[in-house]
């Protein structure tokens, strides 16, 4: 029995992940480190101060980041919650713009938008738990979370937008390019020269 005839095949789900976003994900794996890079992120906030505001009311900052190690004086704890938030940001992002078909640049930035929502979701409830904030408190820094993970999101959206947009051009311009065959030749009668 071949791999191809048996009904248990590997082949089509290495194939959906070989055509899968990777430029688009790949972009938003780059924001995340270069978010988790405090010297870019701290020489940002230096000079724009007022990006901190919502940090100064407990809601995260930015999209989850990606580090190595623990920034400053924050817990192995508070670095495990933020690459996990990381993570789940990238894969979900990465389920919706493989899931999308049409318009590219709107599924790539939809996508970021719902990544960093469900990826600073992760770190809201960590620090609500974290911080021992009562009902109302963790309503509020859910709610206000959502919105200002949404503007993140559609900050850096709008580069894995035009990422994911420059990657479908790319493949269809890929897909409908010509391509000589043996079969594309004219038919010679037998016999005829």
């Amino acid at each position: 029995m071949s791999v191809q005839s048996g009904a248990f095949s590997a082949r089509p789900l290495i194939q959906r992940i070989a055509a899968g976003p990777w430029p688009a994900t790949a972009t938003l794996v780059l924001a995340s480190i270069l978010f988790g890079t405090w010297s870019i992120t701290g020489r940002v906030l230096t000079f724009t101060p007022e990006l901190l505001i919502p940090s100064a009311i407990g809601l995260p900052f930015g999209i989850p980041p990606l580090r190595l190690f623990p920034l400053g004086d924050t817990t192995w704890t508070f670095w495990f919650v933020d690459v996990v938030a990381a993570l789940v940001m990238i894969a979900t992002a990465w389920f919706r713009l493989s899931a999308s078909r049409r318009r590219p640049f709107l599924a790539g930035l939809l996508a970021t938008m719902l990544g960093v929502a469900v990826g600073n979701l992760v770190r809201i409830v960590y620090l609500s738990f974290e911080t021992h904030q009562g009902l109302g408190t963790y309503v509020l820094a859910v709610v206000l979370g959502l919105v200002v993970s949404a503007l993140w999101g559609a900050a850096v959206g709008l580069v894995v937008g035009l990422a994911h947009l420059l990657d479908d051009r790319l493949r269809r311009r890929v897909e409908t390019a010509p391509t000589k065959t043996r079969a594309a030749r004219p038919r010679v009668r037998a016999g005829s020269r």
